[in-house]
């Protein structure tokens, strides 16, 4: 009895281990006009051939009044294909929600954020989207899906390690060393912000 007792919790741990090392975590910085406005996580999981992303961030800062944003993006993928994104943007200022779902034949678009919206059905399918500029560098990537809006970027190499992606008419920049996104130098309809690796 103890033995399988034993064997039982040698075969959970060593589940929990497996998990474990297949999550990804990364901290950002996020900065306007050089000044620290709030944080970033990205988290990437494995689970088989299921893969989750998850962005996080939590900013705050001064613009006509005190602004507070706690933006969350989460994006699934089966294999290569992306399946589905909810992008969530709470704030002072108000609420927003952007999402795209595959049915089996189509993904459906509902993208609602910052003076934009945008809805379309979309038979092409997707293997490439913004979330995953955190987690690697695009090389042979000419374009993506952006979440947030529901739209192909374009994906352009400017050379070492620097990449501009352009989407609604927003250039963003982005800085990789060793294949780690570094920095990334965001255009928004608000204000443009710096986003910068912690470790």
């Amino acid at each position: 009895m103890r033995i399988k007792t034993l064997l039982i919790l040698i075969v959970f741990i060593g589940a929990i281990t497996q998990l474990s090392a297949q999550q990804e975590t990364h901290d950002y910085e996020i900065t306007l006009a050089g000044f620290t406005i709030g944080e970033m996580q990205a988290t990437k999981s494995q689970l088989g051939d299921t893969t989750l992303f998850r962005l996080r961030s939590e900013v705050s800062f001064w613009l006509f009044g005190r602004i507070h944003v706690d933006y969350t993006t989460e994006v699934k993928y089966l294999g290569e294909k992306f399946i589905s994104s909810r992008v969530e943007s709470n704030s002072n200022r108000g609420n927003f929600l952007s999402t795209v779902d595959w049915d089996g034949n189509y993904y459906h678009i509902h993208a609602n954020s910052y003076k934009y919206e945008h809805k379309e059905r979309l038979s092409e399918t997707i293997t490439y989207s913004a979330v995953r500029l955190f987690f690697e560098e695009p090389k042979g990537i000419s374009k993506m899906m952006a979440e947030n809006y529901g739209k192909f970027a374009s994906v352009t190499p400017m050379g070492d390690g620097q990449y501009h992606t352009l989407v609604a008419g927003n250039k963003n920049r982005y800085w990789y060393e060793n294949g780690k996104m570094q920095r990334v130098s965001m255009q928004s309809p608000v204000k443009n912000y710096i986003i910068q690796r912690k470790e």
